[in-house]
């Protein structure tokens, strides 16, 4: 009789005892934390941060006028007003100045500096 069960009831346990052992963990505020109830002496919790990945601001290297146009060199790329370069969108290009937007936020890319401000 047991022999016939085994097959059956193996499976079920081995999942049985992987959901059990994945139930301490849980999510907060984008940390992963393992279970604070275990018992004492156990080893300390493991706290693993989720952050999410920085994009890079497109580098500005040069400003220049063509056709009465305002040109910006941007990532070895030249680009005018409408123009995207590494998902920001060009707004508008001065004399000193590139504006660009993403995700309804302004930023505004100095040639003389490496200042981003917004």
């Amino acid at each position: 009789m047991v022999k016939l069960l085994l097959p059956i009831l193996l499976p079920i346990l081995l999942l049985l005892s992987s959901s059990l052992a994945q139930a301490g963990q849980g999510v907060i505020d984008g940390n992963v934390l393992d279970d604070p109830t275990g018992p004492w002496g156990a080893a300390d919790p493991i706290v693993r941060s989720q952050t999410k990945a920085r994009v890079q601001t497109p580098n500005l290297q040069a400003i220049f006028v063509r056709d009465n146009t305002y040109i910006a060199v941007m990532n070895d790329k030249e680009v005018s007003a409408g123009s995207w370069v590494s998902g920001f969108q060009i707004r508008r290009i001065t004399d000193g100045f590139v504006y660009f937007i993403r995700n309804d936020k302004e930023f505004r890319l100095s040639l003389f500096g490496s200042e981003i401000k917004h």
